[in-house]
């Protein structure tokens, strides 16, 4: 009985349950229609709103450019039968090519002097239109533009006015009008439906409509007052506006004049400040789609789950049924885990213990009392801290236990074990809580693991890496003073390196200026005495004074080899007028002596000692050289400039390149004679360079001070 009964009730709350799920499904549903809706009008509007102003702003363009037209210029400075024939074409040629109602031009005094209608019988010419907006704003400067109903044609449209100006711009002669109808915006945009849609003015006087009973009627009830002023803008015609009806209680609905309510949405206009576009949605349309497909489908539904809820409660009879049998197998077989749980717990490889809330042991594997030394019945009921020692045992009491019992768990804790024979081994313990129904830790499921000879090889290996770390300070410190010897050495080879070179400067210096002072002026005398013989000779014996002239030309060749191999030894300009006028007139040098065009560019630069102005003067002449006898360059170009690191000296050709990495190591002064004097004088050496690309060699060298 009592199972039938259980049986029953769940068939009950099924029913229940499966009502209450259908009305909250039926309301989701209905409020997710609604949404979708409000979402899919909130867009639709958006579109049309957007749509609605690029329509009514189409014009704009076009009516600056008709302003801007001489013929209308014309007819309004000088109003004769020609004139106004010209101004009658153009009005005439754009409301053919843009479809539009009318165009018209206006005088100062708002009069139509010209008319694309003019000659109809509405035509507008000799009518006094400014009383409108449109020319009122024009005739002070501002294009318009104006939504009304034509007080002559009794049409409605768009005014697109522009003031005329004068040739020279400064004065306004008139205003040019376009207007264009919004019956074909009205037909494509505002398409009758179910639902209506509006374009209301800032009055709330309905412009355009999807239903056309609801032009020019009030969409809200509007005081004398403000009738009084529409009547007077004859915007609108000269009335009367017929209200229509619609009443709004509250922000998102409103109501209809046959008491129906309607969802209220609106949006402005771009470009027409108060004017708004309201889309009123049925509601009781609107509820009718959304109700209509849920009954015709919730019917079959409801049987459905009435049927589904018999052969439930069948079902769930013939469950329970089995569901006793087979806690009642489940039962044995807990049963029969436990035993097997038993078994594993004391014959586990593993030291493992309990503890109860006070400490004391209530259960301890076989292999926990075999490693102890002591008997079971030694160990039941003991505080486990009377195996520790005293350290391990106030590390527990003051932190490991408080802390357990309150997060039931533990990882690799050490501890230091004591055996009944006095021996100590070291562990890691890891333990876990077993709570009650409230949550409490009632008793501790641990693992205990021996580290003892773990922790001795750690001893061993830390004695072994302090030895290790001694031995390699005193490594350090052998390499240290090794290196220090090194860097002295290289020092020496420094200083040895820059004074060969210093000696050999001194050599070049002094050979250069024996060459030319002494030898110079013996090859200079020897070409006197051969001149002399010359001029005496010359007739008495022709060919002792051809001779003669032979000498005096081979001293002369001689002189100048001479004065050349001096310049090259050593160049005098170097020491008298410094690195700057040595560099140019090396490069001016190589340039007379070859084919290749040589270009010399410097800042001013500042005062330098005498060798390095050497070093970067021989760096410079071996760098031209270079190009000039292998790049097979045209052009060179030497640059001497400072920078925030010092002076820079770049040498750079348009040759055929080579590759720095694949370069070998050249006898003589070469790369690695340009690269040697660059470091000797505290600087360093770039050498920028590709097959095909031509070569860059940069000298930077820090300058003191």
């Amino acid at each position: 009985m009592r199972l039938r009964l259980i049986i029953l009730i769940l068939a009950v709350f099924a029913f229940l349950s499966a009502s209450t799920g259908g009305w909250l499904y039926y309301y989701s549903y209905r409020k997710a229609v609604f949404q979708n809706a409000e979402t899919q009008s909130a867009a639709q509007l958006k579109l049309l709103t957007d749509q609605l102003s690029t329509y009514l702003s189409e014009h704009i363009k076009p009516i600056k450019a008709l302003a801007r037209i001489r013929e209308l210029e014309q007819a309004l400075l000088n109003q004769n039968l020609e004139t106004i024939f010209q101004a009658n074409q153009i009005l005439d040629l754009f409301t053919r090519s843009l479809e539009l109602d009318v165009c018209y031009l206006m005088d100062r005094d708002g009069v139509t002097i010209c008319s694309s209608n003019r000659n109809q019988h509405d035509s507008f010419v000799g009518h006094d239109f400014s009383f409108r907006p449109y020319f009122k704003t024009a005739i002070q400067g501002q294009p318009a533009t104006y939504l009304a109903l034509g007080t002559t044609s009794m049409k409605r449209g768009v005014y697109y006015s522009h003031p005329v100006h004068d040739q020279a711009g400064q004065n306004i002669l008139g205003v040019a009008v376009i207007k264009s109808s919004i019956e074909f915006i009205e037909t494509t945009l505002f398409s009758a439906s179910e639902h209506i849609l509006l374009f209301v003015d800032p009055d709330g006087v309905i412009f355009i409509s999807s239903q056309p009973a609801l032009r020019f009627k009030l969409l809200w009830d509007l005081n004398e007052e403000k009738l009084e002023e529409l009547a007077n803008s004859r915007q609108f015609g000269n009335g009367p506006w017929e209200w229509s009806g619609f009443q709004r209680p509250a922000k998102e609905t409103v109501t209809g004049p046959g008491g129906n309510t309607f969802l209220y949405t609106s949006l402005p206009v771009a470009n027409y400040p108060d004017w708004q576009v309201v889309f009123l949605r049925n509601k009781k349309t609107l509820e009718k789609q959304v109700s209509q497909p849920f009954i015709q489908g919730i019917g079959p539904a409801v049987i459905c789950i009435s049927v589904l809820a018999g052969i439930l409660v069948f079902f769930l009879y013939q469950q329970a049924v089995k569901e006793i049998a087979q806690r009642k197998e489940a039962e044995k077989k807990l049963r029969m885990s436990e035993e097997r749980y038993r078994d594993i717990y004391h014959k586990t490889p593993i030291m493992l213990h309990s503890i109860d809330t006070q400490g004391r042991i209530i259960r301890v594997s076989d292999h926990w009392v075999e490693v102890m030394g002591f008997a079971r019945k030694e160990v039941i009921g003991r505080h486990l801290t009377d195996f520790f020692t005293p350290e391990s045992k106030n590390y527990a009491l003051s932190t490991i236990f408080p802390r357990f019992f309150e997060t039931g768990f533990f990882k690799d804790v050490p501890y230091t074990y004591i055996k009944k024979n006095g021996e100590k081994i070291d562990i890691l313990l890891s333990c876990y809580g077993v709570r009650d129904e409230t949550g409490q830790v009632v008793r501790s499921l641990a693992v205990s693991v021996d580290v003892t000879e773990k922790n001795r090889t750690q001893k061993d290996l830390e004695i072994a890496k302090e030895k290790l770390s001694r031995y390699s300070q005193d490594l350090e410190k052998q390499v240290s003073r090794r290196t220090a010897q090194l860097e002295k050495a290289q020092t020496n080879l420094k200083n040895l390196s820059k004074n060969i070179i210093a000696s050999q400067e001194r050599e070049k210096e002094l050979v250069a200026r024996e060459l030319h002072d002494h030898l110079g002026q013996v090859l200079t005398a020897l070409r006197i005495d051969a001149i002399w013989l010359k001029n005496h000779l010359a007739e008495t014996v022709a060919d002792a004074a051809d001779r003669a002239e032979k000498m005096s030309f081979l001293i002369d060749k001689t002189i100048q080899d001479v004065r050349d191999m001096s310049y090259r030894l050593r160049p005098r300009v170097l020491d008298d007028l410094g690195l700057a006028d040595a560099l140019e007139s090396l490069v001016s040098d190589f340039e007379k002596r070859s084919n290749v065009s040589c270009v010399f560019r410097q800042d001013p630069i500042p005062e330098i000692d005498k060798t390095l102005a050497t070093a970067l003067y021989r760096i410079g002449q071996e760098a031209v050289t270079n190009a000039i006898r292998h790049a097979e360059a045209t052009t060179i170009n030497v640059e001497l400039r400072t920078d925030v690191y010092g002076l820079v000296l770049t040498v750079q050709d348009n040759g055929i390149g080579f590759d720095p990495a694949k370069s070998t190591r050249q006898t003589g002064f070469g790369l690695e004679g340009m690269m040697e004097r660059a470091n000797l004088a505290g600087g360093w050496l770039d050498i920028t360079s590709a097959t095909g690309c031509g070569t860059c060699i940069t000298c930077k060298v820090k300058v003191k001070g």
